[in-house]
């Protein structure tokens, strides 16, 4: 089931910008560059994540080649193993109840959440599955007396800390020090086991050292101080993007937990559950992260992943308790599957115009078939016991996602894929030529699909770029607009549809004069001052 929805993702849709898109490029350019302790994008350091995940791309393009595909498999499969770890850690915390193993990874592969991101070409997947893997070592080290389980912390620690950074440890810590109230021992030694967590600790530290400290001295001292202190200081304390209030997770419960949130059993198999070991196990892991997740500045849906597996455990504890199913049980989910069809049904009806609801008009006419092929399922298929019942609704989820991919396929490729331009500037540097891009946030994101060895000059204006292309006039010029007047900006170049608006790339000579008519032109239409409109556009000034 999940071979299928990464072969669906994989085939369906391209790279997404930007976090794919950068991701793919900074793996490249280490690649292309034959430097693999520094992480480069466009020609400079990349401080922002470590380079677990490019090693592996480089060891999957070093097997089969490089290819997007060969790339785009290696965070996947890191979500398969998370799923396996996680039916693991299931049996270890409840062993006598089998049921709870087999439920758990249909209840995490059927969460909406974890199958889109699991698919993604992202650091998560590897953060959760290290995440996981050192929760497995800390159950174990309080069940048997060796140095195995320890170990195996050390090791999760360093290299969790190689896939995502220090953040792992937000997802790791409280389980250490919450021991005292989750274990069941009574002869609990505080001393043994805060030693023995603080030497695996300074051992997975070690582990990241031995790429972090000959890094810091190769990338520079902008570098070193980045990834030694303000990456992780600076993202909690102030966020540098997702800047989000401490509720914002809480918002996004229902999503984060759909579709379970909203299966009648789960309510049922809450009331009267004992808080014994296992349980109180899960709770520790789950309640202090997320509340340190809540306070930390920086918020994304992704950030959660690593707790969705314990939440999928401790849910198959509370669901497969249900001894008795009512009729009505998937009746919240059939209604919220029909909501689903009723909207896909009437937005491409609907006249949008403006921001990023353009994109909705991209949903094609018939896709609201594909929820209410899930809500009919749903109504229709009765399993006899609750694991049949979990599996029918994982399986609906699964296919829900992976048809509205290939639905979307064609949508998906006309918005995001970058081979055509990338094939553009690949071209131009074969001829030794100079690209200028505008805004300069996109500079890092080509870098992959046009196999590029020469950096992009990124411009942080419309003015600046058009006395960019004045100076240079037998160089090229890659931009990106939102503007209804794209063809006068476009002169003999190329236009191509990108995300809500239009990637330019044509000769540098003539487009000063091409900006000043586009400039006259929008200024005529809107009746709005020539300054205003530079502003609009991210100009510092217009002529």
């Amino acid at each position: 089931m999940w071979l299928l929805v990464i072969l669906a993702s994989i085939y369906a849709r391209p790279p997404i910008p930007i976090d794919e898109t950068r991701y793919l490029s900074v793996a490249w350019e280490m690649w292309q560059n034959n430097d693999f302790l520094v992480p480069h994008i466009n020609g400079h350091p990349y401080s922002h994540k470590p380079p677990l995940l490019f090693w592996l791309i480089h060891l999957f393009w070093l097997l089969f080649g490089v290819g997007e595909w060969s790339a785009r498999i290696v965070a996947p499969l890191f979500g398969l193993g998370s799923l396996l770890v996680t039916v693991k850690l299931a049996k270890l915390l409840w062993p006598e109840d089998r049921a709870v193993g087999a439920a758990t990874p249909y209840l995490l592969s059927g969460s909406i959440i974890w199958t889109i991101y699991g698919s993604l070409t992202m650091f998560d997947t590897l953060l959760t599955f290290f995440s996981l893997l050192g929760l497995v070592c800390i159950f174990k080290a309080r069940q048997r007396k060796c140095i195995l389980p320890w170990i195996g912390l050390s090791l999760s620690i360093g290299f969790g800390i190689l896939a995502k950074g220090p953040v792992l440890l937000l997802y790791l810590l409280p389980s250490l020090f919450l021991a005292p109230w989750w274990s069941s021992s009574e002869t609990f030694c505080w001393k043994n086991w805060f030693n023995s967590s603080l030497i695996a600790f300074i051992s997975g530290l070690a582990i990241a050292a031995c790429w972090a400290l000959p890094a810091a001295r190769s990338g520079g001292p902008e570098y070193e101080q980045a990834i030694l202190l303000s990456q992780t200081a600076g993202r909690m304390v102030h966020a540098f993007a997702h800047d989000r209030p401490f509720y914002w997770y809480l918002a996004f419960i229902p999503l984060l937990s759909f579709p379970w949130l909203f299966w009648l059993p789960v309510w049922r198999g809450w009331k009267g559950k004992p808080a014994e070991q296992s349980a109180r196990f899960c709770i520790g892991a789950l309640l202090p992260s997320f509340c340190i997740l809540s306070f930390v500045s920086g918020k994304q849906l992704h950030y959660i992943l690593p707790l969705l597996p314990v939440g999928a455990i401790y849910c198959a504890h509370l669901v497969t308790s249900v001894k008795r199913q009512n009729a009505h049980d998937n009746a919240p989910l059939i209604i919220i599957f029909c909501i689903i069809s009723l909207a896909l049904f009437l937005i491409p009806k609907l006249s949008l115009t403006g921001g990023d609801r353009e994109i909705l008009q991209y949903i094609p006419s018939g896709i609201f078939i594909i929820p209410l092929g899930c809500a009919t399922a749903l109504k229709v298929i009765r399993p006899v016991t609750v694991l049949g019942s979990i599996k029918t609704i994982s399986s609906c989820m699964l296919i829900f996602v992976v048809f509205l991919q290939l639905a979307l396929s064609d949508r998906l490729h006309t918005m995001y894929d970058q081979s055509t331009i990338g094939e553009k500037l690949n071209t131009v540097q074969k001829q030794g030529r100079l690209v200028a891009v505008f805004p300069q946030k996109m500079s890092d994101q080509f870098q992959f699909s046009g196999r590029l060895t020469h950096p992009l000059q990124p411009i942080d204006s419309y003015e600046n770029l058009a006395g960019w292309a004045f100076n240079h006039p037998q160089q090229y010029c890659l931009l990106f607009t939102k503007s209804e007047n794209y063809r006068i900006l476009m002169g003999k170049g190329l236009a191509s549809s990108y995300r809500n608006g239009w990637l330019i790339f044509r000769p540098a000579k003539g487009f000063s004069a091409d900006y000043r008519d586009w400039l006259a032109h929008s200024t005529k239409n809107t009746a709005t001052p020539a300054i205003e409109i530079a502003h609009a556009y991210g100009q510092t000034f217009a002529r």
